[in-house]
């Protein structure tokens, strides 16, 4: 495995977008130029194919900085999540890849990429695709905004999600678009250096070795900034949960109470997509808001819950400060003869509700569980 930089430019009307991932004594890679490649050249059309990892690219431990104002003035152009948006919209289209990784021969294991460009100006991205190459053994993915690439070789273990977490996959939708007026805010840190940390949860129970993996995501960026900064945030539980063996319907009740979103939320959260996420043992998920001490919204439900096929629910509502989120978890352990307990690992469960809202809260608050 490799580690440090490789840099190329591409040129997208004014926007300059450099895909690094070079090696540590700043030569350049060399790039396939072809799109089906691995190496990251750029195409005659804008799209890239990303370079090999296995020549460098570096780790990445941060936390990003947020900007300041959520807002970045464009035109209005109203609407909710998109389905389908054209090529022109969406902006300039990346594929990154993670170049044949060796699986670990461990049942759990997590992994990180680091991919990094240079902006000259701001830049939105609009839209993300999953592209799941070892089906088997790809638990789900997420990717991060971060910092500063720390060095490390391609597919470092990794646990902890530091910097902003931009967009997760996991088994069922490929694609997410955000909608017309909001975009993950690109390009605003020192130099226009711009850092996508990809980590993926690798499940492999029966230590299976040889396994290689060439999974990855496109994605697309625009220079025609759009009207809000958009920013995600989990509201979940991984500790405190306890499901006892043997029950058919045992229920973990996560809450970000009122008194968090007070303090937290700088004021409404527009609101334009929300997931559950459990593990094996999921069967039925779904999310509450209370207002006042009323309950106002069932925010998503997954009734049943099928883990090959989560995807992000398209809404259109205010969060507003003050408000308080319920998570319902229900998990099935009939066949479980020991305690599971919250954890990263695919036989330990999780209880979340991730959501994709505008205007980027300034503070960089992410993540609201029970004991906030």
């Amino acid at each position: 495995m490799g580690s440090g930089v490789r840099c190329l430019a591409l040129f997208v009307g004014a926007l300059s977008i450099g895909l690094s991932a070079c090696d540590s004594d700043g030569s350049g890679g060399e790039g396939s130029g072809d799109e089906t490649g691995t190496s990251g050249s750029p195409t005659t059309d804008g799209s890239t194919s990303s370079t090999d990892p296995t020549q460098g690219a570096t780790s990445q431990n941060p936390t990003t900085d947020d900007p300041t104002d959520s807002s970045t003035g464009g035109d209005e152009s109203g609407g909710g999540e998109s389905s389908g948006g054209d090529q022109e919209e969406l902006g300039q289209k990346f594929e990154l890849r993670v170049g044949d990784f060796s699986v670990p021969a461990i049942e759990t294991s997590y992994n990180c990429w680091d991919f990094n460009f240079s902006l000259d100006q701001l830049g939105h991205i609009t839209a993300f695709e999953a592209v799941v190459d070892n089906a088997a053994h790809v638990h789900h993915f997420v990717v991060t905004l971060t910092a500063n690439p720390s060095g490390s070789s391609d597919g470092y273990s990794c646990y902890d999600l530091e910097g902003d977490m931009i967009w997760a996959w996991a088994p069922g939708d490929t694609r997410f678009e955000l909608p017309p007026e909001a975009g993950f805010l690109i390009g605003d840190t020192p130099g226009g250096s711009v850092t996508l940390r990809l980590q993926v949860h690798y499940n492999n129970p029966l230590g299976v070795t040889g396994e290689t993996d060439n999974s990855g995501f496109d994605f697309w960026v625009t220079d025609e900034l759009r009207e809000n900064n958009a920013g995600t945030l989990v509201f979940g539980d991984i500790e405190g949960i306890e499901i006892p063996p043997g029950e058919p319907a045992h229920e973990h009740i996560m809450t970000c109470r009122s008194e968090v979103t007070e303090a937290q939320f700088p004021g409404p959260l527009h609101v334009f997509g929300t997931s559950m996420h459990a593990h094996d043992l999921g069967s039925v998920l779904y999310s509450e808001v209370y207002r006042d001490g009323d309950m106002i919204l069932e925010m998503n439900r997954d009734d049943p819950f099928d883990f090959e096929n989560q995807n992000m629910k398209p809404i259109d509502f205010d969060l507003m400060p003050g408000d308080q989120i319920v998570n319902h978890c229900i998990y099935d352990s009939s066949e479980r003869d020991s305690t599971t307990y919250g954890g990263p690992g695919t036989q330990d469960e999780m209880c979340w509700n991730t959501i994709a809202y505008y205007p980027k809260i300034p503070s960089g608050f992410d993540y609201c569980s029970s004991f906030n």
